[in-house]
């Protein structure tokens, strides 16, 4: 029996050549193992036809065909990856049985799925799920083999391609709808809705709005200086939960309160309600994913996400120093550990900076990061045995591959130690606190300097607790407040977005749901977007003129903005993402056809459309100018064949105004027709 494997990318095809009986022998676009050819896909090689694939009218925009509902669905070959799709073809028609080596997860199962389809193949189909690429569990999945036609295989081909078509119907149909609109009052561009890159929009949009519309407020914090028989400290009020004059956020914002407080408990004595000194271990941070490697190397050098992506992807594909990078998840098998030290001679081997660090791990440890269990589709993302000359890779390439190793380095080090210290003390009925940390092992913290990024920080009270020497106390004791003093504050508004905290947002989008179903749904998928496809997005609404970068900061732009105002709640609200998950969660257990899933959206679309014909759009136009032939369309600037020109906007309008004029030097020339 002859088998093709078919792998989702080369170095899946090429770890499953390794671990099958039999001489390996490679070419082009296969390896042929025994009695065995393994070939791949390069991700999607297939994509959806555009409109003007079904219909040579629809390369012109109209709001009469809107909106466009395929029929009969096509996809068309990636121009890049004909010549391997051809391969694939040929393959087929040699074997006996074919077997799907797409990831383990949705996206996985459809891009092998679709190109057998694609061929009408009928020959007997098998799965394996395949998640690392240790050399034993690889023959571990090589050996349990599985049906493709199993229900959970069909659910993923059927609710990824439901996905994949209500994409389609939402972002093509409303881009052309908004755009048109747009036109109708001069605006020279596209306006173009995506079902997640709206939401993305929308989430800075709201931030620029939030900060600018900002009014600050005053509010109190207070501060107790004490005096113990072991020294001196400083502790911070702690407001209980029916005082009065806090705001939503509890802050006292009455300064009277304030003063009267600051009165009250000024020069009396205080008694220690609590002393807490607790040895604390601190493991060291998970391996990264690749969205915290992104919002780490953003915090850290200010790399964009799209940038952080590119140096994975040369790390993984060229210089093979790294594992693959499009994951989300910060976990590893056991099997890793096993290869620990072959990846710690190639560490050395490649950075004699960190060769003193690295002869300090001691790979007798196993942090939580090895857990077979919470390994998803992909590992997260480690140094491999690969050796190379890292002086030669460009400096975002080392630096990221500077910190793909600090964090698996990580892994080998006993958890950082601190002695966490509480105070609490009581004053006249009033509750202070103090906090300290005193470090007793660095642990893990020797890899990083200064800390890890990505940290979680503490509160600027803590921050100051943090600062200052604890005397040792016991519970009961006197403590003389020495004197109080009122902190004026200002409320501050919140952060401008930045790629970090963008991508962030985009994981964390329940947060910004309402609906609790769509929110719980939301938390449980991670967010919107995927790893591979976050970074793409945000470099696309800059490249569309939504966003605009100001050093590290992403702003919206009137453009951006103008769009968000326009859309209707439906279009720009994350909750969509949520709806439809749940109900791609029932295509998935095959409780939903996936055409229902398309028929009750494309009704949502419809009303969406429709609502864009009137909809009221502020966006930046150049200045207007009438037609002088029909007096109600605008003269728009416009490149042709044989330079710039000046049309109408009627063109396609009814009545239609066929008038242009020359362009003079960015200016119509009116005189001459």
């Amino acid at each position: 029996m002859k088998r093709l494997f078919i792998a989702e990318k080369p170095s899946l095809a090429s770890a499953i050549a390794e671990n099958l009986p039999g001489q390996a022998k490679k070419e082009r676009t296969h390896i042929a193992v025994g009695n065995d050819i393994v070939t791949w896909c390069v991700g999607h090689i297939l994509e959806q036809a555009m409109p003007e694939d079904y219909e040579e009218r629809y390369k012109r925009w109209t709001f009469d065909d809107l909106p466009i509902v395929p029929q009969q669905w096509k996809l068309l070959p990636k121009e890049n990856c004909k010549a391997q799709l051809s391969a694939i073809k040929s393959l087929l028609q040699g074997c006996d049985v074919v077997v799907n080596a797409g990831d383990p997860d949705r996206e996985g199962q459809l891009l092998v799925d679709e190109v057998l389809r694609f061929f009408g193949n009928r020959k007997p189909v098998k799965r394996v799920l395949i998640n690392d690429y240790n050399a034993e569990k690889v023959r571990r999945a090589l050996a349990n083999i599985q049906d493709n036609a199993e229900q959970q295989f069909k659910g993923w081909y059927e609710s990824a391609l439901a996905r994949s078509r209500f994409d389609w119907l939402f972002g093509l149909n409303l881009s052309r709808a908004y755009t048109l609109r747009a036109r109708e009052i001069g605006y020279d561009g596209v306006l173009s809705v995506g079902r997640v890159q709206t939401p993305t929009l929308g989430l800075v949009v709201a931030r620029d709005l939030a900060i600018e519309n900002f009014k600050s407020a005053p509010f109190y914090t207070l501060t107790v200086r004490l005096k113990h028989a072991g020294g001196e400290f400083s502790a911070n009020w702690r407001a209980p939960a029916n005082q009065e004059g806090l705001d939503e956020s509890g802050r006292l914002t009455a300064a009277a309160i304030a003063q009267a407080l600051a009165a009250k408990i000024g020069g009396k004595l205080g008694k220690i309600t609590k002393y807490e000194k607790t040895l604390k271990n601190e493991g060291a941070p998970l391996p990264f994913s690749l969205s915290t490697l992104q919002m780490a190397a953003n915090d850290k050098y200010g790399y964009s996400a799209q940038a952080v992506l590119d140096a994975c992807q040369a790390l993984y594909e060229k210089h093979k120093l790294t594992s693959y990078p499009r994951t989300d998840c910060n976990h590893l098998s056991a099997e890793h550990h096993t290869d620990a030290p072959n990846v710690l001679a190639a560490i050395v081997a490649n950075c004699a900076d960190l060769a003193q660090l690295a002869a300090q791990a001691d790979l007798k440890l196993k942090s939580v990061a090895f857990n077979d269990e919470k390994v998803t589709a992909h590992h997260a993302i480690i140094p491999t045995v690969g050796r190379a000359n890292v002086s030669a890779l460009s400096d975002t390439e080392r630096n990221i591959y500077d910190m793909i190793v600090r964090a698996w380095l990580a892994q080998f080090f006993p958890p950082c130690q601190f002695l966490q210290t509480s105070i609490e003390v009581s004053i006249e009925g009033e509750t202070f606190a103090a906090r300290g940390k005193t470090p007793v092992l660095p642990g893990w913290r020797e890899i990083y300097a200064p800390p890890a990024a990505g940290e979680a920080e503490e509160d600027d009270d803590d921050m100051e607790d943090a600062k200052q020497t604890l005397p040792a106390l016991q519970h009961g004791d006197d403590a003389q407040c020495l004197k109080c003093d009122i902190n004026n504050r200002k409320t501050t508004p919140p952060p401008r977005f930045t790629e970090k905290l963008l991508l962030a947002a985009m994981l964390d989008i329940h947060k910004h749901v309402t609906d609790p179903a769509a929110k719980k749904r939301l938390k449980e998928g991670q967010g919107i977007g995927t790893e591979a496809t976050r970074a793409g997005i945000i470099e696309e609404l800059k490249r569309r003129n939504f966003l605009e970068p100001k050093g590290k900061q992403i702003i919206s732009t009137p453009a951006g903005r103008g769009l968000i105002a326009a859309l209707p709640q439906h279009a720009k609200d994350p909750a969509l993402t949520g709806i439809c998950e749940q109900a791609l969660d029932l295509v998935e257990l095959g409780k939903l056809p996936g055409v229902d899933f398309i028929n009750r959206n494309v009704a949502l679309i419809e009303r969406l459309v429709s609502d864009a014909r009137t909809a009221s759009l502020d966006v930046p136009v150049a200045q207007a100018v009438v037609c002088p032939s029909c007096k109600t369309g605008r003269l728009r600037r416009l490149k042709g064949k044989n330079g710039f020109f000046w049309g109408c906007s009627n063109y396609k309008a009814d009545p239609k105004c066929s008038a242009s004029f020359p362009d003079a030097r960015g200016e119509p020339n009116i005189a001459r027709t």
